[in-house]
């Protein structure tokens, strides 16, 4: 995480599409303020596209981390330096940086445990809703504390029947 001018601490970086007058004003409902790219595209394609603006002196702005990554102008036509409208395409995305604040990431928060405090892996299963059902009851509402249970009850009648 990097500091802002203010101190606080940013916790991703942010693109913003919005519409500018040659005064700089930006009507509000024009204005866009997001982390994923595709969203950041789709906004910034529909500002473009705007017909009613041609041939005023109107932009249509695409920042990301408070850099200019495009700026069409509406008094501009094909051909021309800052007219978009058919080079959307073109656009030099930036590699996208991961989320650095909350969720799961390698290293942060307690180690999941057994209730023996033995070590937890994660997996991945396929499973019917029935079995689902059935595990879940078993394991008092908890899925993987009953496919745990099953695992020890299979256990348990494996030892069982090669002793017997």
């Amino acid at each position: 995480m990097r500091p802002d001018t203010s101190g606080l601490f940013w916790a991703n970086t942010m693109y913003r599409v919005y519409l500018r007058d040659v005064h700089g004003r930006v009507p509000l409902e024009t204005k866009t303020n997001t982390t994923n790219s595709a969203v950041a595209a789709e906004a910034f394609a529909a500002l473009v596209n705007r017909t009613d603006l041609d041939g005023q002196k109107w932009a249509a702005v695409l920042s990301y981390d408070n850099r200019q990554r495009a700026f069409h102008r509406f008094d501009r036509y094909p051909g021309q330096a800052d007219y978009w409208r058919d080079r959307i395409d073109e656009i030099e995305w930036p590699d996208e940086r991961p989320v650095v604040h909350g969720g799961s990431r390698e290293g942060a928060g307690r180690p999941a445990q057994t209730t023996d405090g033995g070590p937890l892996y994660r997996k991945t299963v396929t499973l019917d809703e029935e079995t689902i059902t059935a595990l879940r009851a078993l394991g008092d509402g908890e899925l993987s504390e009953g496919i745990r249970r099953a695992a020890l009850l299979v256990e348990k009648m494996n030892s069982s029947s090669v002793s017997s």
